[in-house]
């Protein structure tokens, strides 16, 4: 048993590393094309190309995974039909579905893997590729972000700063605002802001105006902590809503607090966040596809096994594309993005087979 696993695994693997490869150059090349002009022009070095190109590996990796083990899987399995290598496994007392479950096993281990790879290896290249592409073709190169504005739906507080420095977690040109019932309870405009190992943030050279009652308090001081303003950081650097690239805690807080004030902003971003996490589970979405497809084909097994199984791919891929459009418009939930397309490739996955095996 242990043997017939290790060629299973063997085979898919060494046809999807293959087909990884190919793809990922492919990819590169047209990537490399598209920048052809941004590059003659801003008269780029080699050496820069070089490492542009290293930095892009990742993401094009994450884009062509999930159809390379789809390849994988249907060539694997159309040659176990064609060369009659299924009556030895029958033979052995495998059934088609040990085979298959032994292949989804497969599935899931990669599935997991290329998860942790898009949220760790492939966000941090992504972001050095931005910005070496902002250095490099003449555009900003700066991380920092200007003019925000915030609110803590959790305490009452609404800040705006003029510019967010990442380097040193400081906002400066600060001004918060604690509002309540009565109206504003509390207003600080400060030079500047620094995030504190505790958690909170302590203004410097802050102006405070503190309502109590009736009475309005005023005073200056030089370090001002506010213990219950506890905002992250990483909010400030992405206030332009990209939660593709924010840690994941910080862009599920962003998603709860922009959901009560934006509903348009709120749907376009949690779908481009669904998008992001359940984009490597793509390819075991695409190999429990494969394995479900029929292969008793009487010529060209591989022929037909290969349209046959691109054929669903790309009924996936579109309908993954419609309801990604109706979600970020607010016409489907953004969840539905990803469950409807899974849903719908598998029905027609499971009506494939059913009508192959009628007429097998």
């Amino acid at each position: 048993m242990k043997i017939v696993t290790r060629y299973i695994t063997s085979s898919i693997l060494k046809t999807a590393i293959i087909t990884l490869l190919v793809c990922v150059l492919l990819v590169l090349a047209v990537e490399l094309f598209s920048s052809m002009n941004k590059i003659v022009t801003s008269s780029t070095n080699i050496k820069d190309i070089i490492k542009l190109s290293i930095l892009g590996l990742p993401e094009y990796l994450m884009m062509v995974a999930s159809v390379s083990f789809l390849f994988a899987t249907t060539f694997f399995l159309s040659q176990l039909q064609a060369n009659n290598e299924l009556i030895m496994l029958y033979n052995t007392g495998l059934s088609y579905f040990k085979i298959a479950s032994k292949i989804i096993t497969l599935g899931v281990i990669v599935t997991l893997i290329f998860f942790y790879f898009s949220e760790t290896i492939m966000i941090d290249a992504k972001l050095e590729h931005a910005k070496l592409s902002d250095e490099l073709f003449g555009l900003s190169g700066t991380s920092d972000s200007r003019n925000i504005t915030l609110t803590d739906l959790d305490s009452d507080y609404v800040i705006h700063a003029s510019r967010f420095s990442e380097q040193n977690s400081t906002i400066y040109s600060v001004t918060l605002i604690k509002n309540s019932r009565d109206g504003i309870d509390l207003r600080v405009s400060a030079d500047s802001a620094k995030y504190s190992s505790e958690g909170y943030w302590i203004f410097q050279n802050a102006r405070v105006y503190q309502r109590e009652g009736e009475r309005l308090i005023t005073s200056f001081e030089n370090s001002y902590p506010i213990t219950d303003f506890t905002l992250e950081p990483r909010l400030f650097k992405n206030a332009s809503n990209d939660v593709t690239t924010m840690e994941r805690v910080d862009a599920i807080n962003y998603l709860r607090r922009i959901k009560t004030l934006d509903r348009d902003t709120y749907y376009s971003a949690a779908t481009d966040f669904y998008g992001r996490i359940f984009s490597p589970f793509s390819i075991l979405i695409l190999i429990v596809i494969s394995v479900s497809m029929n292969y008793r084909f009487k010529k060209n097994v591989f022929l037909f096994s290969i349209i046959q199984s691109l054929c669903t791919a790309v009924v996936y891929y579109v309908s993954q594309m419609v309801f990604t459009i109706s979600s970020s418009q607010g016409v489907t939930e953004p969840y539905m993005s990803v469950v409807l397309p899974i849903v719908i490739v598998t029905v027609l996955s499971l009506i494939v087979r059913s009508i192959g095996g009628k007429s097998g």
